[in-house]
């Protein structure tokens, strides 16, 4: 995550009227002028966080400053290239791949969730998506700092890509497609989850390899996109520990094999030794 600064009254009101949830903080100058109490006004507003400092502070971010500055949060995005190459080395070969979940704070959530499980990386839509700004990086109590994220103009296109590079795409529905119980995921993978209202686009849902969904014999009809998405990559951490589980007890069951058939090859004797008789 990285920072950079939007100086001046108008560009900064226009920011907070268009863009709020990309602003951390506003620098205003003290004391406060008269034209820029309706900064203040929308800061409060807005929940925004502001703070009052002296012109020369201002002046260090940038001349013409009008006497206010607003931070903003700048995520940098990998190239979905790179982010798809950097899965293979996670403890958690897995992408989510958001269809335009909207919500800064299940974005935020779904990042903690992803980083603490070890997986590999968020792809987002570039198009009515949640921004990682301040409120998704609040939700993630910091973890969006490490998370490896791309932003996307054309989702389905990402897929066949992924499809190209060997991955198993699933997507996370309310009730169609085969039981989470009953799955056994295949790595490394995409983890597709939809609109918080929509779910996932026709076009998007076409290109997931297998469709699941998650049981609920409680009797609730939907879960929250970010609860939904903790349940589905808790169970998928689950199925690599036991596929690496498996693989060591065969490298385990392989080398015992070999030690017993050494054990029971006959001695060869020295060069120019008979052994025929050799008791």
């Amino acid at each position: 995550m990285q920072t950079t600064f939007i100086l001046g009254r108008k560009p900064v009101l226009d920011l907070l009227k268009a863009d709020p949830e990309n602003v951390d903080l506003v620098f205003i100058k003290k004391p406060v002028p008269r034209a820029l109490e309706p900064v203040i006004e929308h800061c409060r507003s807005l929940n925004t966080r502001f703070k009052l400092v002296p012109g020369s502070e201002l002046d260090r971010m940038g001349s013409g400053n009008q006497g206010v500055a607003a931070r903003i949060l700048v995520h940098a995005f990998k190239d979905i290239d790179e982010l798809l190459a950097g899965v293979l080395q996670a403890p958690l070969p897995a992408l989510l791949v958001l269809d335009q979940v909207q919500d800064p704070g299940n974005l935020g959530t779904l990042a903690r969730t992803l980083t603490a499980l070890g997986g590999g990386g968020i792809v987002i839509t570039r198009d009515k998506s949640a921004h990682p700004g301040t409120g998704a990086m609040k939700a993630s109590a910091g973890a969006l700092l490490r998370t490896r994220m791309s932003r996307v103009t054309n989702l389905a296109r990402s897929l066949e890509l992924m499809r190209q590079k060997n991955f198993y795409i699933y997507a996370a529905t309310r009730n169609q497609g085969q039981s989470l119980l009953d799955t056994r995921f295949s790595f490394p993978c995409a983890l597709v989850l939809g609109n918080e209202e929509k779910g996932i686009r026709p076009g998007v849902l076409k290109r997931c390899s297998h469709i699941i969904h998650i049981p609920m014999p409680g009797g609730l009809d939907s879960l929250n996109v970010a609860q939904a998405g903790a349940i589905v990559l808790g169970r998928m951490l689950s199925d690599v520990r036991d596929q690496e589980g498996k693989k060591n007890d065969n490298k385990l069951k392989r080398s015992d094999e070999d030690m017993l058939s050494r054990s029971f090859q006959a001695p060869e004797g020295r060069p120019g030794q008979d052994t025929k008789g050799a008791l």
